[in-house]
């Protein structure tokens, strides 16, 4: 993410619109977007399992900070695990989906 002079955080450009948006979503009951479990909205910040909005194309690869389009509700554990990686990515990861290097060749056993 470029961090210089000219570099202004999309989060903080309308910040009031951010934080309706956050508003929003939080108020929602919804599972984690990520692991699909249930946000217990009781867990305040900073406990893993608090809830959180992501933002479905990160911020620092085009998407937009305030589109509810691009927002969804997750357990800070599941955000940060995501970082600015793809919400297809995060989703393999939690459920333990291993995945295969495009190089790898399958282990194949003989019965003799």
């Amino acid at each position: 993410m470029p961090h210089g002079r000219n570099y202004r955080d999309p989060r903080r450009i309308n910040r009031q619109a951010r934080n309706l948006a956050r508003q929003r979503l939080l108020a929602q009951q919804a599972l984690c977007a990520i692991c699909d479990r249930p946000i217990d909205d009781t867990i305040a910040w900073p406990d893993p399992m608090s809830a959180e909005v992501d933002e479905i194309i990160p911020v620092s690869r085009g998407g937009s900070a305030t589109d509810l389009h691009n927002l969804e509700k997750v357990h800070r554990c599941c955000n940060q695990l995501k970082s600015d990686k793809s919400l297809a990515w995060a989703r393999r990861k939690v459920k333990g989906t291993p995945a295969l290097k495009p190089t790898a060749m399958p282990f194949i056993t003989s019965d003799w």
